[in-house]
């Protein structure tokens, strides 16, 4: 991270709102921002891509913690977009620093025209020291044209910026060996090279295509990441000062692409591909 020249911060849903109430963690957005203060003051610069509008807009519904149909869902997200928007204006204001919202579709990245022009807006936002806060266009998003997880939009958008890093703030430590919550004993994997069906595995559900939620997500980003050359690290992000803990040696997985010369395919060992900790 810090010999990174650009990152992407992806905030889940869980981290930025309580789920049960809607309200969004203001005390933890400020720490979060503290970080992203403290990386432009040393010459590096952050893209953030949130989740949380749904679920912080969903409280209008009185359904909290149950989906919502399609149509109140999209204006759930037109609702809850504002508040996030907000909150993340007041923490960033407090430090120095704009803000610019970009709402983006699979659509807007695929389209060379879009995607161009997204990336101009993303450049300039950044040399005004307006950091973006991108999120899916959920308010006119169709399955046919949505990404339907924030984790593959942050590699694209790494992908679309050339960021260096890529970092997945999730509710866990990073890639298990297999479900800590079913097995305790499940070891954290600390650096994956390349992208195996024995690390696909460790994703716990079938590795589908159109997969979303989950670690199954977070792998299919880690491969766009590592695709473009770029790094990626799932870490626990419910805690004070979730990059901090990251630059700190806190635990995570760490996805480092392979040199160009080197192929990645299943015949790939696993100490090849990847490494696994000692601990539980």
């Amino acid at each position: 991270m810090l010999s990174a020249r650009r990152l992407v911060v992806k905030i889940g849903s869980a981290l930025i709102a309580n789920l049960e109430t809607g309200e969004i963690r203001g005390p933890w957005l400020e720490t979060l921002i503290e970080d992203v203060a403290r990386i432009f003051a040393r010459g590096q610069q952050v893209i953030i891509v949130t989740s949380g509008a749904v679920a912080v807009g969903s409280s209008y519904f009185n359904r909290l913690g149950r989906a919502l149909p399609v149509e109140d869902k999209q204006t759930a997200a037109a609702i809850g977009q504002v508040r996030l928007m907000r909150a993340y204006e007041r923490a960033l204001r407090r430090h120095g620093f704009g803000v610019g919202q970009m709402l983006l579709t699979r659509e807007d990245i695929d389209n060379q025209h879009r995607r161009l022009n997204a990336a101009s807006t993303l450049q300039q936002l950044l040399k005004l020291r307006a950091v973006p806060i991108i999120n899916e266009n959920d308010t006119t998003a169709t399955a046919e044209v949505c990404f339907g997880d924030n984790d593959r939009l942050a590699a694209r958008v790494a992908q679309m910026v050339n960021a260096d890093v890529v970092i997945l703030l999730s509710n866990l430590d990073g890639l298990f060996s297999e479900d800590p919550h079913d097995n305790p004993a499940a070891r954290l994997v600390t650096e994956v090279r390349c992208i195996t069906p024995e690390i696909e595995a460790m994703a716990g559900h079938s590795f589908a295509r159109h997969s979303s939620g989950g670690m199954v997500t977070k792998l299919l980003a880690a491969r766009i990441a590592m695709d473009a050359g770029c790094k990626m690290v799932i870490a626990r992000g419910n805690k004070s000062y979730p990059l901090a803990a990251i630059e700190n040696g806190g635990p995570s997985t760490w996805f480092v692409p392979l040199a160009k010369a080197t192929q990645c395919t299943s015949a790939n060992s696993a100490e090849d591909c990847s490494r696994r900790s000692s601990e539980p």
